[in-house]
């Protein structure tokens, strides 16, 4: 259960909001006591946000760009090769990789990407932590 002041209103998961339904439950205690606290707001329901993969806004384009700049000689041709369609000798015909098959052998290749990703989201968590923080003390 949050308490959004900025909207006035009182907003459940709808795990949460299933839970406060059932008279005499503890969610629906705690939303009875939310709303003699904060009288006039309206109880929502909102919908959970799926979190994102790390990589989920990864694109060829940016793979590209970044074996290109950053990619040794081998890895640049490992590229090349995954990612072009390919008639052998034989006259065999191959598909290129699929890009999930690509982004695989992407962050296997290069995994320091992994940790600036994560290094950068525990900052950006430690960031809106404080502004939580200040906002708090403020009110």
């Amino acid at each position: 259960m949050t308490i959004n002041y900025n909207n006035n209103t009182i907003e459940l998961t709808t795990a949460e909001m299933k839970e406060a339904q059932k008279y005499g439950s503890d969610m629906y205690n705690m939303v009875r006591e939310a709303r003699i606290d904060n009288p006039g707001f309206k109880v929502k329901e909102v919908k959970t946000k799926k979190s994102k993969n790390d990589f989920s806004d990864l694109n060829l384009k940016t793979i590209k760009t970044y074996v290109e700049k950053n990619g040794t000689e081998d890895q640049k041709k490992d590229f090349k090769f995954l990612t072009t369609k390919t008639v052998t000798e034989d006259g065999e015909y191959h598909e290129a990789q699929s890009f999930f098959e690509i982004k695989k052998w992407f962050l296997n290749q290069f995994p320091e990407l992994k940790k600036a990703r994560k290094d950068y989201r525990k900052k950006v968590q430690k960031i809106y932590e404080a502004a939580e923080a200040k906002a708090e003390a403020v009110a």
